[in-house]
């Protein structure tokens, strides 16, 4: 910089925004913060409570003519906690902007948003322009299949739209912003907002829904505004560099467009949803000072104005923000002249809400996120989803703020329990062993051979052991590994068991995936290993294609998987909906009426709470090859003079399988079956991806184990809690196992053994 040129910055990049707060958490738990970070109102209290950030009000009060005053105060508000400041504003972004289609506004014949338009619960004709439901609805244009071809209005997300709705209709998700005690998602107002956008996107669709967006368009909401296949489309002022970019002046691609003020309610009430980002220091920099000044130069008018003439953001000062820099001029390059309504983002200023930014909310808000989702695709009524999921948020966060006042722990206690397990261990071990007398030469060889073991041994207790003692120690406790750690006693496994009610779903899930998954698996790789057993010409070849697949990227297959599985372009519905198979089979009628998908639509594989698991389930199948590979061994090691003594006694080949091959293969589907059913019970990767990251699918219906230990111990770093889960599954699977070695006992033939 050459303001600073004795700073040299070096820059880390993040691209996926949506893990970039739990990563800061846990560099910060791992001692390898940055010196500075970009944060935002919605997750700094996370760090501030720990301590990862330092107090900027000392540095702002000595450094010459810095004037805080200068911001935008709800940015500064929303970035202070307890009277400090903890992030420097950078930017506000206030979501209440609608981008418009003047175009087909003028193709409509309705005349420009002027900011004077209201909402209502109801579409109000005779006030026309003045009516935002009015003009949504004639801006919607619908082909002769009856399907939108053109929609009036889409939201940046489904939770954009609602928050908007709630906000200006004059509610609030939580009594207390910083503090909050009381969930208010309950309430019967709230539930009629939610019961319009269902209304909106689900029935009348002058709106898609959020499964139309991500499954059936497949496009990002920007996308559907450029490409002309919305009239408008609300989100926050950051959007304006890929629209520039995407329509550049004098191209084919361009219309023109502005923004607008999102509509205030009837009665003339405003709210809008905000971002708005800073920049923070975590408290571990050693260079406290020459970050304040870095903190200071991007977050100061010069960095401002620079990311302002990007229109990347609106400066957090407000003086910046009414310059040329953001508010197009005489001067403005002509790129840059779009949008010409850019006052208005000062404008909503006043009306921003930027709702609960307590440490504790993200984990109130994904309970509440899951049943919000339902109402997204229509899969529950928003009195059935809204009064569940206030029931269980409320309830979770009653428990979040009782363990405030739990006691500390004393480690030396966890060291005492620590050794008393490792003593405990090697005394199950070595007292059988107590009357044994070794000669002089055995206990030489005895020394010589724990030489030989030890790196192993030593490895084993470091590495395994020592690491399962932790967990187990942490299982009764509530620690996030930044904080000092809290006796919780057995109440993380109590949790699990009566209060948290994704617990139990979670269990369900993993059960019923397992269940058909498995046998599944096992089945379609016997099928396969016996098809290959055959000995023909390139059989090789064939046995390398049906394993090729298990060696994949698991992402790359869940990729393909998604597009394959689309509603209206997939491979898969259109097989199942071709014409020829649906007047013969009435596949895809079966499907809809299974799934309760609406007769004439294809199913929604992935956003369908009915088919999202078999879809995850016929995903797995794909990697039967590694269990082909095995059962294909034992077939092979079956001897060959058995069929030939059945065959000369005129068995069947029914006969054959059943009483020859069967069970001479019966030891690799007992390992197959094994390593299954572990497996499947710790499925994760193909869950995450199918969510984009988010995990739970519709209804929590992907909502497997492992996602909800993830989610518990990076999301949240409730490691206490996510330890207790991991111990609860290796109980599970242990005794799942004893019991299948203690079955196998009946079924399983071994050769070498009388039977």
């Amino acid at each position: 910089m050459k303001e600073n040129p004795d700073i040299e910055v070096k820059l880390e990049s993040n691209p996926d925004y949506t893990t970039y707060h739990q990563k800061m958490l846990t560099q910060y738990a791992g001692n390898t913060a940055p010196d500075v970070a970009m944060m935002d109102p919605g997750h700094f209290t996370a760090l501030a409570n720990r301590g990862a950030l330092l107090n900027l009000n000392d540095f702002m009060k000595r450094t010459p003519g810095f004037d805080i005053g200068k911001y935008y105060k709800p940015i500064v508000d929303a970035h202070s906690l307890n009277g400090n400041l903890y992030v420097l504003p950078r930017d506000i972004a206030p979501s209440g902007l609608v981008y418009y289609n003047k175009e087909a506004f003028k193709e409509a014949g309705i005349p420009l948003p002027d900011g004077t338009w209201t909402w209502d619960f109801k579409e109000r004709p005779e006030l026309k322009e003045k009516d935002f439901l009015w003009v949504m609805h004639k801006l919607t244009k619908v082909g002769s299949d009856g399907k939108p071809t053109r929609y009036g209005y889409v939201s940046g997300w489904p939770g954009l739209f609602a928050d908007t709705l709630m906000y200006s209709y004059g509610l609030q998700p939580a009594n207390d912003n910083q503090h909050p005690t009381k969930v208010l998602y309950g309430s019967p107002e709230m539930k009629k907002v939610y019961t319009l956008l269902q209304d909106l996107t689900l029935e009348k669709k002058w709106s898609p829904s959020s499964v139309d967006v991500s499954n059936v368009l497949q496009q990002n909401t920007t996308s559907l505004f450029v490409k002309g296949k919305v009239a408008m489309f609300q989100n926050g002022i950051w959007e304006v560099p890929n629209v520039r970019r995407d329509m550049k002046p004098d191209s084919k691609e361009f219309f023109d467009w502005d923004i607008a003020m999102f509509p205030a309610y009837a009665n003339g009430h405003r709210g809008y949803a905000t971002g708005g980002s800073g920049y923070c220091i975590f408290s571990s920099t050693p260079h406290p000072e020459e970050s304040w000044r870095l903190c200071r130069y991007m977050a100061g008018p010069v960095g401002m104005r620079a990311m302002a003439q990007a229109g990347i953001a609106q400066p957090a000062i407000r003086e910046v923000a009414l310059s040329d820099c953001w508010i197009p001029g005489p001067n403005t390059p002509k790129e840059q002249q779009w949008p010409h309504n850019r006052i208005i983002t000062d404008t909503e200023v006043q009306y921003v809400n930027f709702g609960p930014t307590a440490e504790i909310w993200p984990e109130i808000s994904a309970i509440m996120g899951s049943r919000q989702d339902s109402v997204y695709n229509g899969l529950m009524k928003p009195e059935e989803a809204l009064g569940t999921g206030a029931i269980e948020s409320q309830q979770r966060l009653d428990a979040l703020l009782k363990e405030e006042t739990l006691p500390l722990f004393n480690w030396g206690y966890g060291v005492a329990l620590g050794v008393l397990i490792i003593a405990v261990v090697l005394f199950a071990v070595y007292w059988p062993e107590r009357k044994l007398r070794y000669t002089r030469r055995q206990k030489k060889e005895n020394a010589a051979a724990y030489r030989f073991l030890s790196p192993w041994l030593i490895g084993l207790c470091l590495f395994t052991l020592g690491p399962m003692i932790l967990s187990l120690i942490m299982s009764f406790l509530n620690w996030d590994m930044i904080r000092p750690a809290q006796w919780r006693g057995v109440h993380n496994y109590t949790e699990a068991m009566t209060e948290d009610p994704r617990f139990w779903i979670s269990l369900k899930v993993t059960a019923y995936y397992t269940l058909v998954s498995t046998p599944l698996g096992i089945l379609i790789a016997l099928m396969l290993a016996m098809l290959l057993n055959q000995k023909v010409r390139g059989i090789p070849l064939f046995r390398a294609m049906f394993y090729i697949p298990t060696i994949a990227s698991t992402v790359a297959m869940t990729l393909v998987t998604r597009k394959i599985m689309s509603p209206d372009e997939g491979l898969l519905n259109t097989i199942l909906y071709n014409p020829i198979f649906e007047k013969t089979l009435h596949l895809g009628s079966l499907l809809n009426q299974w799934s309760g998908t609406k007769p004439g639509e294809h199913v929604n594989w992935l956003g369908n709470e009915h088919t999202t698991m078999p879809a995850v389930i016929l995903l797995s199948l794909v990697g039967v090859g590694g269990t082909m590979l095995i059962l294909l061994a034992g077939l092979q090691g079956v001897p060959q003079y058995y069929y030939e003594a059945a065959t000369v006694d005129g068995a069947s080949a029914w006969r054959r399988f059943r009483s020859i091959t069967l069970p001479m293969i019966t030891p690799s589907i007992f390992f197959t079956m094994i390593t299954g059913f572990i497996g499947s019970f710790q499925v994760f990767t193909q869950v995450f991806v199918i969510t984009n990251g988010q995990g739970g699918g519709p209804n929590n219906s992907l909502w497997v184990y492992m996602i909800a230990l993830y989610s518990n111990a990076f999301q949240t770093l409730r490691m206490g809690y996510a330890a207790a889960l991991a111990w609860v599954l290796f109980l599970i699977i242990l005794i799942i196992t004893l019991l299948q070695m203690q079955a196998s006992k009946r079924w399983v033939y071994y050769e070498a053994e009388a039977k």
